[in-house]
């Protein structure tokens, strides 16, 4: 017992960084998933607030169920609804697929279809803003340039640098100025977690 007991005196160190090492372990996808996001809200707070308002980590709350959009964008333009991801390695899938896979070395894993997701948040904001006559709703999957991507789809599944440039594509004005901030304001009064997430 008392060798146990000097080894861990002399190699105390060792069992800090295993419990860390633990504890990152634990906590990395939530880490990526943040970091994600944030690099989506450096490159929205780009755009033009005369025609975009942004809204990031937004939740919505519909009858008992409630879900969380990582940003939304209402621009003269339409609702831009963006779903980030922050994976690494070969990303592939289909528009319609239930699961998308993920090949990172030689192991494979399962996600969620991003669009398929984005797809639901989209359903939720077309019935809180029902009061805006056919609004147009843009989905926009991005990921990392830590990912591979090697997807089909005809929804835009873009890497973050290239967000902006896929927001700037739609140049078609849909959405009058008025509109533009009541559909802000209502989104606003809407959010669960309304703090410092938009500009």
């Amino acid at each position: 017992m008392n060798v146990l007991v000097e080894l861990f005196m002399r190699f105390w160190y060792l069992w800090i960084l295993i419990v860390l090492a633990f504890i990152l372990d634990l906590f990395m996808p939530r880490i990526k998933g943040f970091l994600g996001e944030r690099s989506v809200e450096f490159y929205l707070a780009q755009l033009d607030v005369s025609k975009y308002e942004v809204i990031n980590n937004i939740t919505v709350k519909l009858g008992d169920n409630s879900t969380q959009i990582d940003s939304v964008v209402v621009s003269n333009f339409g609702i831009f609804v963006l779903q980030s991801e922050n994976y690494k390695g070969k990303i592939t899938g289909e528009e319609l697929d239930e699961n998308w896979c993920q090949k990172l070395h030689v192991k494979k894993e399962k996600l969620h279809n991003p669009i398929r997701e984005n797809y639901k948040h989209i359903q939720v904001l077309k019935e809180v803003l029902k009061e805006f006559d056919k609004l147009k709703y843009i989905s926009i999957v991005t990921f990392t340039t830590n990912a591979d991507l090697q997807v089909t789809s005809n929804s835009d599944v873009v890497y973050t640098i290239h967000l902006l440039e896929t927001i700037k594509r739609y140049t078609e004005e849909v959405i009058s100025d008025v509109d533009k901030k009541k559909i802000h304001s209502k989104l606003m009064s809407l959010d669960m977690n309304s703090n410092d997430n938009y500009r």
